[in-house]
Formats: C-alpha cells, sequence, structure tokens
C-alpha cells in the first residue's frame, strides 16, 4: 500500500516536464529543436496530470504550451526566410548565368584598335 502512495506522490514527470518546457522556450533559436523539446515535455506533463494532478503538471502544461507556440512561430519564420533566400540566390545565379551568356557573345575584333 505504501509503494502505491509513493508512486502517486512522485512528482518525477512533472519536474521533467517542466524542465523540458524551459529548454523549449530557451533553444527556440534552434530550428526545430524547441518544438521537439516541447513535445516530449507535454508528454511527460501528461504523464503527471493523470498520475497526480498539481502544480508541476499544471506548470509542464504552460511551459510547453508556449514552447510549442513558440516554436512552431520560428519554425515558420525559418522555413519562409530559407525559402526566401534560395529563390534570391536562384536569380542571382540566373542572372550571372545571363551575364555569361552575354559576354560570349562579344566580338573580340571591336576590341582590336583599343589601345592604339
Amino acid at each position: 500500500m505504501k509503494e502505491m502512495n509513493d508512486k502517486r506522490m512522485d512528482n518525477s514527470f512533472g519536474v521533467v516536464g517542466v524542465v523540458f518546457g524551459i529548454l523549449s522556450i530557451v533553444a527556440f533559436l534552434i530550428p526545430f529543436l524547441a518544438l521537439i523539446l516541447a513535445i516530449i515535455g507535454f508528454v511527460f506533463s501528461w504523464m503527471q496530470r493523470k498520475r497526480m494532478r498539481n502544480s508541476w503538471s499544471t506548470a509542464g502544461l504552460w511551459l510547453n504550451g508556449i514552447g510549442v507556440i513558440v516554436g512552431l512561430v520560428w519554425n515558420i519564420y525559418y522555413i519562409v526566410g530559407l525559402i526566401k533566400f534560395a529563390q534570391q540566390y536562384q536569380q542571382q545565379l540566373q542572372g550571372l548565368q545571363g551575364l555569361s551568356q552575354q559576354a560570349g557573345t562579344i566580338d573580340p575584333s571591336a576590341f582590336a584598335n583599343y589601345g592604339n
């Protein structure tokens, strides 16, 4: 009976959930890491809530919810930035290819009398 009470009074899942929630908020600048940490922390906090509803589970759910939102916003911003960068890079590359093709069509004899 005492072993069952000890298991129900254990806050370890809640503490782990809070730690992952804090880490997900702190690590939001690293793409996809914050989202992964927040989801893992959310699972631990939810497991704590199933065992015993206490402040650790509530804090973990809130922190991981914030981590998920911040992670999603940052990941969307990151992906949009990568797409824009790739488009600009492709446009510049096409511009350089156009210049190199134009440079290949210049008649070298036009410069024959250039220094005289």
